[in-house]
């Protein structure tokens, strides 16, 4: 029984970590809101999950996670398209790597937050 629910509750988590990525990716399409678009995804991924402020924080950490692995990937083939590029291919690949990080760490403290709040939030109700 309680691997039943062990099994409910992680797929309750992946539940809400995909839907809030989704709303991420959509939001920071959309000029003024792309700011705040990983808390707004992260809240809607820990209030679908219902898992409490817990269950929202490993949302917005998988939420992340699975928001980092595209975002290295193509920053990866980009580094390697430009490699044969004398000098600026290199800058271009190195700060296109930063840039990368920088968005994938700013993605997961904003979801995380969002999760967090979210998930208290569908708790309360």
């Amino acid at each position: 029984m309680h691997d039943i629910v062990a099994g409910y509750v992680l797929m309750n988590i992946i539940k809400g970590a995909i839907i809030g990525l989704v709303c991420t990716v959509v939001l920071y399409m959309v000029p003024l809101i792309n700011a705040l678009s990983p808390f707004f995804g992260g809240f809607l991924g820990g209030y679908v999950a219902s898992e409490g402020a817990f269950g929202g924080f490993k949302v917005g950490v998988l939420m992340s996670l699975l928001a980092a692995i595209p975002g290295f990937m193509l920053s990866g083939a980009l580094a390697l398209l430009l490699a044969d590029v004398p000098v600026l291919g290199a800058i271009l690949a190195g700060s296109g790597i930063f840039i990368t990080f920088v968005i994938v760490i700013y993605t997961a403290i904003f979801g995380i937050i969002g999760g967090v709040v979210g998930g208290a939030v569908a708790d309360n109700n």
